[in-house]
């Protein structure tokens, strides 16, 4: 007689019955044994999230945060997603079907920084946050901005792999963000996809970002005219702010160009729309064969 293979709960690690489990949401039942026990399943519920890209870069970001420095509710959250978003547009992710590669090296760079003065943080937000080129961020990573931005907190509870789960289930409707920005798992068992994307150049990022701080400007650095223009208005804005960042870009007009409408320019860097009701989705499908 073999002997009995002891089945644990890959969430909680304690020992499960082989059974069928009903789904919370949907009230279907699984007919493969589960690999989660019915007290862990409500609350793994949630797993497309962590699961997902984003659920993974937010975990390790996270790590370098405390309960005090990130989103506060579901809507914060959500506009962190559209600026990773914006970001990941911005790099040219691409694949050739055996790996992944980006057209160009951006990070989305704290202004104030995460290992602030004093003990303070700098905030997990869209407002905190800039994408710009990976190696100025690396060049001016622990860079204090000016003390009045209030941009940073003080130190609050740290977060790691064992409370992370914990605190975004108490602050955040997780399944509303999976829904409604199409946050998913990739299946590993089948093969990697083949597309390409031809992300947005460096001067068309900056000026995206200043228009999104406030710094209202319709300046477009000419790169092949005066390519170091862009990395220096970069390094002002984080070193001394948007304000003189803007008169410096606005003022070599002869290495810049106006630039095309802002609701155009910000059409083109926002990958994301609202999903719609299935229903909704089946009608305009219909209109767009007519």
């Amino acid at each position: 007689m073999s002997p009995v293979k002891r089945i644990t709960c890959k969430e909680c690690g304690k020992r499960r019955v082989k059974a069928t489990i009903v789904n919370p949401e949907t009230g279907k039942e699984r007919k493969t044994p589960a690999k989660i026990c019915q007290e862990c399943h409500s609350k793994v519920i949630d797993y497309r999230f962590f699961s997902s890209s984003f659920g993974q870069w937010l975990r390790r970001a996270f790590h370098r945060q405390c309960t005090e420095s990130i989103p506060k509710d579901t809507d914060e959250l959500g506009g962190l997603i559209m600026l990773w978003l914006e970001f990941r547009v911005a790099s040219g992710l691409c694949c050739d079907g055996e790996s992944f590669s980006k057209k160009y090296d951006y990070q989305l760079c704290h202004i104030d920084p995460v290992k602030g003065a004093g003990g303070s943080v700098g905030a997990l937000k869209p407002s905190n946050l800039i994408i710009a080129p990976a190696e100025l961020n690396r060049r001016l990573s622990n860079l204090p901005y000016p003390a009045t931005s209030g941009l940073s907190v003080q130190r609050g509870d740290p977060i790691d792999d064992n409370n992370f789960k914990e605190v975004c289930r108490q602050r955040y409707d997780l399944r509303r963000l999976q829904r409604d920005f199409d946050l998913d798992v990739r299946d590993k068992k089948k093969d990697l996809p083949v597309f390409e994307n031809n992300g947005v150049y460096p001067s068309l990022v900056l000026l995206k970002e200043l228009n999104r701080h406030g710094f209202r400007t319709d300046r477009l650095i000419d790169e092949d005219e005066n390519p170091e223009l862009v990395d220096s208005v970069y390094e002002t804005f984080l070193k001394v702010g948007g304000a003189l960042a803007k008169a410096e870009l606005e003022g070599y007009q002869e290495s810049t160009r106006k630039a095309m409408e802002w609701e155009y320019i910000y059409e083109t860097l926002t990958p994301y729309k609202k999903k719609q009701p299935k229903d909704k989705r089946k009608n305009s499908a219909e209109l767009d064969e007519f």
